[in-house]
């Protein structure tokens, strides 16, 4: 036995505690590829916004629209950053929290685009991580769970976007 079989056998168990929904191996396949796709672009974007201060970039593509001072990249990529390894820990409760965190940071980043009027389709990059995070949440638990989670992080990033 692989520690990835290990690994995988560990999720399933940790996921039939949290909310009664067993991984099959097909589900932890499509739970896995969700959270490396996650993973990807949150260590890409933890990186341009780490590294927003020395080029600026984020703040030229909105035009310096966000009402976010010159800290808020950095933090939002260190906030990345441990959730991309938070995506791939053995303690199924910190797999949750986290999606829990990607669903409401990127609401939080849908509304933020509408409320100061960028185009409507910016909101789809955002919204497209919650709906990865509500479909993994939904794997490792179930859907009235995933449903749940969703609700009040939709609260929470209307709060802190819109």
């Amino acid at each position: 036995e692989t520690s990835r079989e290990r690994a995988c056998a560990s999720t399933r168990q940790a996921a039939g505690r949290v909310g009664g929904a067993v991984l099959t191996g097909d589900m932890d396949a499509l739970d896995s590829a969700l959270r490396v796709c996650q993973s990807v672009a949150f260590c890409l974007h933890c990186v341009i916004g780490l590294t927003e201060p020395f080029h600026h970039m984020l703040n030229t593509l909105t035009e310096d629209s966000l009402p976010y001072p010159s800290i808020f990249f950095p933090v939002a990529g260190l906030c990345l950053a441990t959730v991309a390894a938070a995506n791939f820990s053995d303690d199924d409760i910190v797999v949750l929290a986290a999606q829990a965190y990607i669903v409401a940071f990127h609401t939080g980043g849908a509304y933020t685009h509408i409320r100061i009027n960028h185009h409507p389709a910016t909101a789809v990059a955002p919204g497209f991580f919650v709906v990865l995070a509500f479909i993994v949440i939904a794997l490792r638990t179930n859907v009235l769970i995933a449903l749940v989670v969703r609700l009040a992080s939709l609260a929470s990033g209307w709060c802190s976007g819109g």
